[in-house]
């Protein structure tokens, strides 16, 4: 038999997508996300929006602060 993993990205899609598991007859369990496994998940994220936000500047779509200009904020 095949699997589908989801992963809400809050309580509140949780909610929603196992009210529908059950409307609709299909077993579903709720596995915990374990501590090692969320920090893995939030510092690929980072690395994902990091590089986002890299290829942004070599197309020119965004400009970022100099170590000197956010020094100077201080």
């Amino acid at each position: 038999m095949q699997q589908i993993i989801v992963r809400p990205r809050n309580q509140e899609e949780l909610q929603l997508v196992t009210q529908l598991m059950k409307r609709m007859k299909i077993k579903a369990d709720v596995e915990e996300e374990t501590s090692k496994q969320r920090k893995k998940r939030e510092i690929l994220n980072d690395l994902q929006s990091s590089v986002h936000d890299m290829n942004d500047y070599f197309a020119g779509k965004k400009q970022f602060k100099t170590a000197q200009e956010v020094l100077d904020e201080l």
